[in-house]
C-alpha cells in the first residue's frame, strides 16, 4: 500500500517567495527566474531573425501569427481609441504582452522545470517572482509617462499632478472658483500617489496569480501525481 501511494505522490518542493540563486555575476545574482528571463530573451531572439525572412505569400505559421499581431492592435486601438497611435504603441505592449505570456506558460513544459544545478532548479517561473513583476509594472508606468511628455510637453503633463494654476486663475474669477481650485490641486497630489500605487497593485496581481499557481500545482502533486495535477495545468493556461 505505501508503495503505491509512493506512486501516486511527487516530491516536489514548495516553492519560496524567493527564487533560488544560480549564480553570481559581479553584484549581481542570477536566480532561477532571471534564468528564464534570459530564455525569454533568447526565444523573442529567435522570433525577430525569422520575422526578417517572413514572405509576401505567408506560410501558415507566418499567417498565424500575423492573425495574431492584428487581433492585437485592434485590442489596443480599442483602448486608445485610434488605430495609428495603436501601431506606434504596440511595439512596446506586445513585447510586454508576449514576454508574460510566454513567462506564464514555459513553466508548465513537462521537465524544464526538473532541471536542476547544484540541487536546486535551474529555471522557474519569472513572473512567480515578485522581482521580475515588478520591473514590469515599474516600466510600464515609467513608459506611460515618457511618452506622455514627448507627446504633451513637460509643463502639461506636471500640470495634471501640480494644479497651482487652476488655483490662481480660480481666485482671479471668485472666492468658489479658488475653492474648486484648491481642491483639484490636492485631487492632483492624490493622482501622484495613485501612480506609485500602480506599480505595486499591478506586480503584485500577477505576482499573485502565478506564486498561488505554482505553490497550488506542487500540492497537487504532492498528493496525487497522477490526472489531477494535468487538469490544474490546464486551468492555469486559462489564468
Amino acid at each position: 500500500m505505501e508503495s503505491i501511494l509512493h506512486l501516486l505522490k511527487a516530491g516536489e518542493e514548495i516553492p519560496g517567495l524567493e527564487s533560488h540563486k544560480v549564480f553570481d555575476f559581479g553584484i549581481l545574482s542570477i536566480t532561477s527566474s532571471t534564468m528564464m528571463a534570459f530564455l525569454a530573451v533568447i526565444v523573442f531572439a529567435l522570433l525577430a531573425y525569422f520575422v526578417n525572412k517572413y514572405k509576401l505569400i505567408p506560410s501558415r505559421m507566418q499567417g498565424m501569427m500575423e492573425m495574431l499581431i492584428e487581433w492585437l492592435v485592434d485590442f489596443v486601438a480599442q483602448i486608445v481609441g485610434d488605430k495609428k497611435k495603436a501601431i506606434t504603441i504596440i511595439p512596446y505592449v506586445g513585447s510586454v504582452f508576449f514576454f508574460i505570456l510566454f513567462s506564464n506558460l514555459i513553466s508548465l513544459v513537462p521537465g524544464l522545470t526538473s532541471i536542476t544545478f547544484h540541487g536546486h532548479p535551474l529555471f522557474s517561473a519569472a513572473t512567480a517572482d515578485f522581482n521580475t513583476t515588478f520591473a514590469l509594472a515599474l516600466a510600464a508606468v515609467v513608459v506611460v509617462h515618457v511618452v506622455s511628455i514627448i507627446e504633451n510637453g513637460v509643463l502639461h503633463h506636471l500640470s495634471h499632478f501640480v494644479q497651482i494654476d487652476k488655483v490662481i486663475k480660480g481666485f482671479k474669477k471668485s472666492a468658489g472658483e479658488g475653492s474648486l481650485g484648491i481642491v483639484n490641486f490636492f485631487v492632483g497630489l492624490i493622482e501622484i500617489i495613485g501612480e506609485l500605487a500602480k506599480v505595486i497593485s499591478l506586480s503584485l496581481r500577477l505576482f499573485g496569480n502565478m506564486f498561488a499557481h505554482e505553490v497550488l500545482m506542487v500540492i497537487l502533486l504532492g498528493a496525487v501525481s497522477i490526472g489531477v495535477p494535468a487538469i490544474w495545468m490546464g486551468m492555469g493556461i486559462l489564468v
